[in-house]
């Protein structure tokens, strides 16, 4: 398998975890502060919510990325370098910096360090 599938593999699943942690957590304070059954938890339904749920999230995260990656080539702090101007250099005073890099992960596009290039 490819390094850049591997890494868009594991940015994806990153994602989702974060987003099944957070969801875990959230179940775990209703049954404790809220005094929900615990087999509400379990049943098909909930489990369908919950995987609709990190589907929405892992897309609206995908999405999120995306509009920060467009803005920083818009406002130029990402660059296209190389001879062949495929791969990205995203400057280390980006607002966005981290939703930026997050897209290249998820899209699998090659980066290059700030120190390589000097900007």
């Amino acid at each position: 398998m490819k390094q850049t599938t591997v890494q868009m593999i594991r940015a994806h699943l990153v994602t989702a975890s974060v987003a099944a942690t957070t969801i875990d957590a959230a179940v775990v304070s209703l049954l404790v502060f809220s005094r929900y059954p615990q087999t509400l938890f379990e049943t098909t339904s909930f489990r369908l919510l919950t995987f609709v749920l990190l589907l929405a999230v892992v897309l609206a995260t995908r999405h999120a990325a995306q509009v920060a990656f467009r803005a920083a080539v818009k406002r130029r702090h990402a660059r296209f370098v190389g001879p062949a101007r495929d791969a990205v250099s995203v400057s280390s005073v980006c607002p966005a910096r981290g939703l930026v890099m997050l897209h290249l992960r998820f899209t699998g596009m090659p980066y290059v360090a700030v120190d390589a290039t000097g900007w």
